[in-house]
């Protein structure tokens, strides 16, 4: 009898044993479906992201490019405008009486610049840019309206004013390029 009650308490122990591993592994089944469906969330967010993140970085990297060719266009177009020495004693007043001369000329520079650079430009430079322009724009007709030593006083002056915030656009610039100006 006691070998019976033994192997019926070793039978009642197996068939425990058997419904306790049905039980944890239909459990363990059901935790680890919905791990894999958080896991599929979790891999779809973070594709999203990583897609979103990459186009941002395109796009940054296609405003440094167009940026950089702002840069360097505006390089070639200051040195347009800047007077350069045409003769060995040539001082300040010389140089801005040369610019003073092609205002005209300038003043379409300056707004062919603008037309093409304008989208990639802080406020501040298409501002100071345009007050560039009018500068321009004011003062190529300034022999006509005044007296000849009274026009040529400020032409000059103004082509000293145009020069130098065409510096301060200039320096600018290489300030966007370096990532100093934007946020």
């Amino acid at each position: 009898m006691i070998a019976l009650l033994g192997g019926g308490s070793f039978v009642l122990i197996a068939v425990c044993a058997y419904i306790a591993k049905l039980v944890a592994d239909h459990s363990i089944e059901g935790h680890k479906g919905a791990l894999n469906t958080e896991l599929e969330r979790l891999k779809n967010e973070l594709a999203k992201e990583s897609d979103l993140h990459k186009l941002k970085l395109r796009k940054a990297e296609i405003l440094f490019d167009r940026e950089l060719v702002a840069v360097v266009d505006f390089g070639k177009l200051y040195r347009q405008i800047a007077p350069s020495y045409s003769h060995p004693d040539m001082d300040w007043d010389d140089a801005c009486t040369d610019v003073a001369n092609r205002f005209s000329t300038i003043e379409k520079q300056l707004d062919n610049y603008l037309t093409n650079h304008a989208p990639v430009l802080t406020e501040e430079l298409r501002e100071k840019l345009g007050r560039c322009a009018t500068i321009a724009s004011h003062n190529k007709f300034a022999g006509d309206e005044m007296p000849g030593a009274q026009a040529a006083a400020t032409t000059k002056a103004e082509a000293a004013k145009l020069l130098d915030e065409l510096q301060v656009v200039q320096n600018g610039l290489f300030a966007m390029v370096k990532n100093e100006t934007r946020g």
